[in-house]
């Protein structure tokens, strides 16, 4: 908030006679220096007032608490597509740290069906994946990269496909064998969710005054990160006053306990969407192996 403060410097006339030196209007001046007194001290209040004050809400202290809010949030998600720009910094195989910009667009129909598409090298798939069920393919025409998958063989490897994305919308599945909150961590209360079978976690921070996930750190064994996620800027969706979603997404990659990979996208739209069969063969069916092969040459 910018408050503009106008303040009217009192002048007080003053007379001269012959011989002596009088004060005019001397009731007058006297209001108006009381007057200016009272409106500094409502000023100094009203400033006051107008510091960011500490948000206070009321913490989530159970596990089933924690739960029924990201169930709740998940049965609201509907058909929707983003546009937007991306952000990308990486390390190339010459060490060399390289940032890149492009525009992306996102159509999302469930939590285990959606795609990105990134604009690159003049190719509006040049930065690609999808997830559709189980199945998954990644393209990235910069890199010579072409991967398609289960993402239930993907075992502990975060980065081999394009799950973790839009994992926020839904974070605790199938995958969490223990699921327990953890010490809260300044405006957020933590949930985790452990994966024996896998040897992983997940830390997922809501925030207990949106009741959004505004983070999530995807750990290994031994509790370093691999990937974490961050959400921002929760805004409703175009023609949905009960659906919000992200408008910034950042991605942080790390190596040994330090970042090395970063990735940002900030949305600029998002809108519900009525797919059609047309639409999502177009989308969900993979690139072509063989002139991927013939480019990569």
């Amino acid at each position: 908030m910018f408050v503009l403060i106008y303040m009217k410097i009192i002048y007080i006339p003053v007379k001269f006679q012959v011989g002596q030196f009088e004060l005019m209007n001397k009731t007058s001046l006297f209001r108006q220096a009381v007057g200016s007194l009272f409106f500094l001290f409502l000023l100094s209040v009203f400033l006051a007032g107008c510091v960011v004050q500490k948000r206070s809400c009321p913490p989530i202290t159970t596990t089933a608490e924690a739960a029924a809010i990201l169930k709740e949030y998940s049965n609201g998600l509907q058909a929707f597509k983003a546009t937007g720009n991306s952000n990308m910094n990486y390390t190339d195989k010459e060490g060399k740290k390289i940032s890149q910009t492009f525009p992306v667009r996102i159509w999302f129909v469930n939590s285990s069906k959606f795609c990105l598409y990134g604009d690159v090298a003049f190719d509006p798939k040049g930065m690609s994946f999808a997830l559709d069920g189980d199945d998954f393919w990644v393209y990235a025409k910069l890199f010579e990269v072409y991967v398609t998958g289960k993402i239930s063989e993907a075992e502990g490897d975060y980065l081999a496909g394009p799950a973790i994305f839009l994992d926020f919308l839904q974070p605790v599945g199938a995958d969490c064998d223990s699921l327990y909150m953890a010490d809260a961590e300044k405006d957020y209360n933590i949930l985790i969710c452990g994966d024996s079978k896998r040897c992983r976690t997940k830390k997922i921070f809501i925030d207990r005054c949106s009741r959004f996930v505004e983070k999530i750190e995807y750990l290994n064994c031994s509790g370093n990160p691999i990937v974490v996620v961050e959400l921002d800027d929760y805004k409703n969706v175009a023609g949905e006053k009960g659906f919000s979603f992200p408008r910034r997404l950042t991605y942080e990659y790390f190596r040994g306990q330090k970042p090395v990979d970063s990735r940002q996208i900030k949305l600029n739209s998002v809108k519900l969407w009525q797919p059609n069969p047309a639409q999502l063969k177009a989308l969900f069916t993979p690139p072509d192996a063989g002139k991927f092969q013939k480019e990569a040459k």
